[in-house]
């Protein structure tokens, strides 16, 4: 449509999605934080909502393929971070931001916090590789930092007893999450020493970033770097990351991965090296028995072959005297590596696991029953407490109940304002109707007009350019032989070929007509 300063007027769609490239060339993704309201879900899966602040809102649409994604499910009330493009719905011009995923408000400001502090603590040089310091083969004395309820410490304690038995192992029992747990982690951190702990180890279970959020204490990670006994740092699973895993001497994926990391040389491993070095004493003392045995056969030879009878006689008694005691040097230092051996042995059976583990079931027993009667009580109580809030919430149900029916009834819309309000909004969309076809290109084409558009050349793509002047047609044929008309009717379409150079603009006797578009 042309309006009346020649220009093409745009339509209502084409306005609307211009508008909206515009916003999304001007914000690009954006994260925006607010609080979820007005929270629906369509039977399409797509999910529709505002998030708003104290003063604004911004409606927002959450389609059925990034929800699926989402790991976070969207709740009325809560504050999230979400990070989108925004636009225009083009059928209803309403302004609106696409989301692609949504995360807990919490969560993001405590990963910005926690990438702030390791990117200090980094410039510091706090992590560095050459402050790192090798945990021993073999440690003796092994200290566990841990809940003392939890999984972890239960995979802790399997791990070292089937692996190195022989270790002893403290527990430092603290809380590993909530606000008093950094300070007790740090507790027990300063109570390490080397005179009782050849190693360390910090382990825990997976959660979230706020659930680890102890473990990034600043204080714990110095105290931890500048504790005496090498550490060994197990906290989460292998995603999990916490500035304890970059400050320990080691880290481990897992709790047991930790448990495994402190224990390097096993039983199995050690009775496979005193066994090697039983066999490689006795081959030793096999050759040296040999050896000696040449000798004397070596010696017997040569005084058969050098000397009379009686000297003969006299060697072989010294020879027999020679034998003798060094048969009994090599049966006693064979007997005392036999008996060494058996000591060996029997030292490792009173280590076996069976017996550290049968050992430690008896300890467990008790506290055992006393975790299960605590744990009976406090479900109880939790019970009684839930059913009293219970209670509560439905008397305050029934009281506000009637209150929100008479708001909700004051403000209900009247039928016959509404059918008042189409029935005039119907006619006024019919005059504007009749308005648009009274103005078209069609009424004035009826009138005896017609419109002349300039085709694009063969094979160059392009759309049809209305031409309102003779000197454009003039313009055009400067750069090609021929110009292609389209000449529009109120029925039907002409084309028709100018030839360039031609004085005017009407076409030759050889231009060619096509009816069609």
């Amino acid at each position: 449509m042309s309006s009346s300063s020649g220009q093409t007027a745009l339509s209502v769609t084409q306005i609307n999605k211009q508008a909206g490239d515009l916003l999304t060339q001007a914000f690009g993704t954006v994260e925006v934080i607010g609080e979820v309201s007005e929270h629906k879900r369509a039977a399409s899966g797509h999910h529709y909502f505002a998030l708003k602040d104290e003063r604004s809102q911004l409606r927002c649409a959450f389609f059925r393929g990034n929800a699926m994604r989402s790991r976070h499910p969207l709740r009325e009330g809560e504050e999230v971070v979400v990070t989108g493009r925004l636009g225009i719905y083009t059928e209803r011009g309403a302004y609106q931001m696409i989301v692609q995923s949504i995360a807990p408000a919490g969560e993001g400001r405590l990963a910005a916090e926690f990438e702030r502090l390791k990117q200090r603590l980094l410039a510091e040089g706090l992590f560095a590789p050459e402050h790192k310091r090798e945990t021993p083969v073999m440690p003796r004395r092994i200290a566990v930092i841990s809940s003392d309820s939890g999984a972890a410490i239960h995979d802790v304690r399997v791990t070292l007893a089937r692996r190195f038995p022989l270790a002893r192992v403290t527990l430092f029992p603290v809380l590993v999450q909530g606000a008093q747990s950094a300070a007790q982690l740090r507790a027990a951190v300063s109570q390490l020493s080397t005179d009782a702990f050849d190693v360390a180890l910090m382990v825990r279970g997976g959660g979230s970033l706020s659930d680890l959020w102890s473990f990034n204490d600043e204080a714990l990670v110095r105290g931890l770097r500048d504790s005496p006994v090498p550490t060994i740092s197990g906290v989460g699973h292998e995603t999990d990351i916490t500035l304890c895993d970059l400050a320990a001497d080691r880290r481990a994926a897992t709790p047991t991965g930790a448990a495994e990391l402190a224990t390097p040389v096993t039983v199995s491993d050690m009775r496979e090296q005193l066994a090697r070095r039983g066999e490689r004493i006795r081959s030793a003392w096999q050759a040296e028995f040999h050896s000696r045995a040449q000798r004397l056969d070596e010696l017997g030879r040569g005084l058969v072959r050098g000397g009379p009878g009686e000297r003969l006689r006299l060697e072989r008694f010294r020879l027999a005297g020679l034998v003798a005691p060094l048969h009994r040097i090599v049966e006693r230092r064979i007997g005392l590596q036999r008996q060494g051996l058996r000591e060996m042995q029997q030292k490792l059976e009173r280590g076996h696991p069976r017996q550290r583990l049968q050992a430690l079931r008896d300890r467990l027993l008790v506290p055992r029953r006393a975790l299960n009667v605590a744990i009976a009580a406090d479900l109880s109580q939790r019970c009684t407490y839930l059913a009293g809030l219970t209670r509560r919430l439905l008397v305050t149900r029934e009281r506000l109940l009637p209150a929100f029916r008479q708001r909700l009834d004051r403000y209900r819309p009247s039928s016959r304002l509404l059918v008042d309000r189409l029935r005039r909004e119907r006619a006024h969309l019919d005059g504007l109707v009749r308005q648009l076809e009274a103005l078209g290109p069609e009424q004035v084409q009826r009138r005896g007009y017609a419109l002349v558009e300039a085709l694009p050349m063969a094979g160059a793509d392009g759309i049809p350019r209305l031409v309102k002047r003779a000197a454009d047609v003039r313009a055009l044929g400067r750069s090609t032989e021929s110009v292609a008309l389209r000449i529009r009717f109120v029925d039907d379409a002409l084309r028709v070929d100018w030839p360039a150079g031609s004085g005017d603009a009407s076409g030759s006797a050889g231009d060619s007509v096509d009816n069609g578009r």
